[in-house]
């Protein structure tokens, strides 16, 4: 019974890591660097727990009803995950090389995301039943990697426009928090308001696949850019016999100075 329960819990989750890592079609990202954000992401729900278990215990002995139910979604539970999750791609992937386009501000967050969604998922599920689990597969993980996909496109954009990189990153970072309590404030009211949490992830749907949309082109238009950079055959120059024999041995010192692909990456900023 238990190994049926991991299944249900782990089965949305892959699949909506297979979706948007698939979805980077022009560049994918190395599958070390997204197991790494995906498990750092899953790391993060101990300082989650943590954080909300203090904060929560405290909030309910002080304050109760709509008004408890809209801090802990709005002030607590949300700003907690989804900061927690921009730490883990802000921290170990947002300055490295392999982050070259705005698909991949999608597809680390959106790991990271459902990192953290898998873990809370594996114990929802065991706590709660396969109804929870069937549930959750088709609101709660479909609902984090949206609010990772809405933060990472604008995480993506940040990591090119220094002019307002932090204001794009502030309103990622916002608008996955807000989103996230809504979702939490309508479905904790345990009323009919909790039914339009089924619209809100519809919505979101249709809005993570125009972003997606989005990257791709940036992606396509970025390659072909830099296929028009590269000299054709006919362009180079041609190599004496003679000079190329003499130079044979600084092959590999031309090669080193000369720009490889990865060149065309954005470097990474000192610090």
């Amino acid at each position: 019974m238990v190994v049926i329960l991991l299944l249900i819990a782990l089965a949305p989750c892959l699949f909506m890591m297979w979706y948007f890592y698939h979805r980077d079609k022009y560049e994918p990202e190395p599958k070390k660097k997204i197991l790494k954000i995906f498990l750092l992401g899953a790391v993060m729900v101990i300082p989650a727990a943590i954080v909300e278990t203090i904060l929560l215990s405290g909030l309910n002995a002080i304050i109760s009803g709509i008004i408890n139910i809209f801090i802990m979604s709005f002030i607590i539970i949300a700003p907690t995950e989804e900061l927690l999750k921009f730490v883990a791609v802000k921290k170990w992937i947002y300055r490295s090389l392999e982050f070259d386009e705005i698909m991949d501000g999608i597809v680390y967050t959106v790991a990271a995301s459902l990192g953290f969604a898998t873990i809370e998922n594996i114990l929802y599920v065991l706590q709660h039943g396969i109804g929870t689990g069937i549930a959750r597969a088709f609101l709660a993980i479909p609902g984090h990697a949206f609010f990772g996909a809405l933060m990472g496109y604008y995480i993506g954009r940040a990591k090119f426009n220094k002019e307002k990189e932090k204001k794009l990153i502030v309103k990622g970072v916002l608008l996955a928090i807000f989103l996230h309590g809504l979702y939490d404030f309508l479905l904790l009211t345990q009323t009919l308001l909790a039914l339009l949490v089924i619209v809100l992830i519809i919505i979101l749907g249709l809005y993570v696949r125009k972003d997606l949309k989005k990257a791709e082109l940036q992606s396509k238009k970025r390659l072909k850019l830099e296929a028009e950079k590269e000299p054709s055959a006919e362009e180079k120059p041609p190599v004496d016999a003679e000079s190329e024999t003499a130079e044979t041995p600084l092959a590999d010192t031309d090669a080193t100075e000369t720009p490889s692909a990865d060149t065309n990456k954005p470097q990474e900023p000192t610090t």
